[in-house]
């Protein structure tokens, strides 16, 4: 058997990839596994990573999974496994993972290691999907199957429960020691491992964040000490990435402080490292009680527990499943959650009477010769086996396609300064004298929050900030408006007036606030959100009225404050009426005449209308959206734009002009919104059409899109592509790209529109 795993794996510091690396390392021991294949998750694609891997995943990049999935169809692989939890995939609530799950041939077995009892509806949503996809679910206690059939996301007949292995060494690592064996493991405190051995110790380890209650712990040893000042109290362990990235090390400076202030620096000791095996192994041989203070009940598996067990420790927990579940036979004892008092009071216990230290020793000794890799292995392979009989793979849909995997930035970057972004350029030569503009500056904060989330280099946040603080400059204060034009020497050019530049703004800030999660960037984009809706309080243009519900129709709108809200509702009835009164059967549109960025105005109905429930906004959208794409050849492809010189109604389609990468980039944004909306695979099949535009499936069949720069041609001409890469084509294209990839199509959606309807 031929197994593939899709999970985070080292030398990324995760629990969950270490549990990956183990698993694998344990199944290739067992009889009839032949190879153990890991498809890995990466936060940081340009980092190093092990010789042994079978494809990476960048976790940001819905794409990636996708192309994933179709890479192992095409390998030998008999049975996926794939380890869950909802932090280490991308997308809300690792709704990633699911493209990945959908597009697999191979039979598909998920280990859940986290099974909540009362899981929002998203989370739910996600983890029945994946069930959904699944053979066999694993979980790891009791506790976990009964609450995940409660919660009604996978049905009992699926679920198997394999415990959480630990490896061999933890459990024979005493006897070493007895036998003379020296230790690896050497902490940071003066005297290092002798020191260590000679006090009585109190240890925790595993990625820090505010979850784990250390500081319960931290509070309880003033007590402990008064009886007992031989303790000591050894937190092991970096700081999560994910919390170190957004917080910084704030919980840990928290926990230093708290030991500073209650004068236990004698008495605590940080080891600010990712532990290997063997460290963990020596750290656990010389610990005499092993904590884990957790904040919160919802927690089916802790491999920081599991390993403890497995090494002999006795443990002192609070009451979250998985510790209920491995000490209610007497490995140790149960806190309750925050309870200082009582967690000093059970470390007490143990000093002072050691015949019941070595018995809730002996009885973790008996559990944990159960939680030994090779044991654990067996049982999973024995799932994995069964779940190869049960589904016998499926042969994968064939697909060619034009696909660009991951497109350069360099142009952007080019374009960008400390100010903002420049409009225009000769080539990729960023042409200074044409200074900037609003519009294109909103455009870029759009795309670098996505670039942001997506590549770890840390590059694209300060760009993000720049231009929030474009608009800000921007922003007239007595709400008349927004400047949009600005020299190259930062002189504004015009006044403050509203327009599309307005418009695009509320977009913007409506991608900022619905992703964004810095307190320091939400609370100023509310406030400009604010200052720019009050400036909205007459007519705008429909285009003006497209973009500022594009920016609305994000956030919730029964969040958004009444004047927003009310300006959303007045802006959608805005379209349905000018819709109402210019559409016809032979032109289904808002206008008498079709000018630039065309399929905004679709877009902004079908996303207005279904934030506000407004079934008849989405249809007029929807019937637009297909209308406009029928006149530019998305219904047998390739695409064909308006062009610069625009269509009066009363003109036939129109012929060779100009055709903009802006169109095309609206056209994919609309009908992946209107796949989304719909769940109609014919809108995804025309978004991926309307982007192989700018890849050359186009009336010249050149490319647009610049592989050697990153940029964008301007436009195609007549006869040729305008070999300029402004900022508003540079943009559209990457925003083109963005979202469409972040779409995750699957493999049906990408088969030629006639096919499908042959199907």
């Amino acid at each position: 058997m031929r197994i593939a795993t899709f999970s985070t794996f080292p030398p990324r510091a995760c629990g969950i990839g270490t549990f990956s690396f183990d698993v694998r390392e344990a199944l290739l021991d067992v009889p009839g596994v032949d190879d153990v294949g890991p498809v890995v998750v990466v936060d940081q694609p340009s980092s190093p990573q092990r010789p042994e891997l079978s494809a990476t995943v960048s976790q940001f990049v819905r794409g990636d999974y996708v192309r994933a999935a179709r890479l192992l169809g095409r390998l030998d692989f008999d049975v996926v496994l794939l380890q869950h939890e909802y932090g280490i995939y991308g997308g809300t609530d690792g709704e990633y993972v699911l493209s990945f799950a959908q597009e697999l041939a191979q039979p598909l077995v998920v280990t859940l290691h986290t099974v909540l009892s009362q899981p929002s509806p998203h989370q739910l949503q996600v983890v029945t999907a994946l069930c959904e996809q699944a053979e066999l679910v694993i979980v790891m206690t009791d506790t976990a199957r009964r609450l995940l059939v409660k919660t009604k996301a996978c049905p009992m007949h699926k679920i198997r429960v394999v415990p959480h292995g630990a490896p061999v060494v933890l459990g024979r690592r005493r006897e070493e020691y007895a036998a003379g064996r020296r230790p690896l493991y050497v902490t940071p405190m003066p005297g290092g491992y002798e020191r260590m051995q000679s006090r009585f110790l109190l240890s925790s380890f595993g990625l820090i964040s505010a979850g784990k209650g250390f500081e319960t712990a931290i509070e309880a040893l003033p007590s402990i000490i008064e009886r007992h000042p031989e303790v000591l109290y050894l937190i092991a362990g970096r700081t999560h990435p994910e919390v170190a990235r957004r917080e910084g090390e704030q919980y840990r400076l928290m926990l230093e402080r708290r030991v500073v202030d209650l004068g236990l620096g004698d008495h605590v000791e940080f080891d600010d490292r990712f532990l290997s095996i063997d460290e963990l192994a020596d750290l656990l041989t010389a610990t005499d009680v092993f904590v884990t203070p957790y904040g919160s009940r919802e927690q089916v598996a802790s491999g920081a527990l599991t390993f403890a067990i497995a090494a002999g420790c006795a443990a002192i927990s609070t009451p979250y499943w998985y510790a209920q579940d491995i000490l209610e036979s007497g490995a140790g004892r149960i806190v309750p959650f925050g309870d200082s008092d009582a967690l000093a009071e059970a470390v007490c216990e143990f000093v002072e009477q050691p015949e019941a230290l070595e018995t809730a020793r002996s009885e973790a000794r008996r559990i944990g010769r159960g939680l030994a890799w090779p044991s654990v292995a067996e049982a999973t392979a024995a799932v994995l086996s069964e779940a190869v009989t049960l589904a016998p793979r499926r042969t994968p849909i064939p697909v060619v396609e034009l696909e660009l995997a991951s497109p350069r930035t360099d142009h952007i970057r080019t374009l960008v300064d400390d100010v903002g972004i420049v409009q225009h350029a000769h080539g990729a030569i960023p042409n200074r004298e044409t200074g900037y503009c609003v519009d294109d500056v909103a455009r870029l904060a759009v795309v670098a929050l996505e670039l942001d989330r997506r590549q770890a280099d840390q590059g694209w946040a300060p760009i993000l900030y720049r231009a929030l603080a474009f608009l800000y400059a921007a922003t007239d204060d007595d709400r008349r408006g927004m400047r949009n034009f600005m020299s190259y020497e930062r002189r504004w050019l015009d006044e403050p007036h509203v327009g599309d530049h307005v418009g695009r703004s509320i977009w913007t800030l409506g991608a900022v606030l619905s992703t964004a999660w810095v307190p320091a960037i939400v609370g100023p984009a509310k406030r400009l959100l604010t200052e720019l809706v009050a400036s909205l309080g007459g007519d705008v243009s429909l285009r003006t009225a497209a973009y500022t519900i594009l920016g609305l129709a994000r956030l919730d709108p029964d969040r958004l404050d009444s004047e927003a809200r009310e300006l959303l509702k007045r802006l959608v009835e805005q379209l349905a009426g000018a819709y109402g009164q210019t559409s016809a059967k032979e032109w289904r549109w808002f206008e008498n005449e079709l000018s630039y960025d065309n399929a905004r105005l679709a877009h902004a109905m079908i996303l207005g209308g279904a934030a506000l429930g407004r079934e008849d906004c989405v249809s007029i959208g929807l019937e637009s959206l297909g209308w406009l794409g029928d006149e530019c050849g998305l219904a047998d492809g390739p695409l064909q734009l308006i062009g610069r010189g625009g269509r009066r109604r009363d003109e036939p389609v129109s012929g060779v002009c100009d055709e903009q990468p802006l169109d095309a980039s609206a056209l994919v944004e609309a009908e992946l919104t209107a796949f989304a909306v719909s769940g109609e695979l014919e809108h995804a099949v025309r978004a991926q059409r309307a982007f192989d535009w700018f890849l050359g499936s186009n009336r010249l069949g050149r490319p647009l899109y610049d592989f050697a720069t990153g940029g964008c041609s301007d436009g195609l001409g007549e006869h040729d592509v305008n070999t300029n890469e402004g900022a508003e084509s540079t943009l559209a294209f990457h925003r083109a790209w963005l979202v469409l990839d972040a779409a995750g199509l699957p493999v049906v959606a990408r088969r030629p529109a006639a096919s499908m309807r042959a199907t």
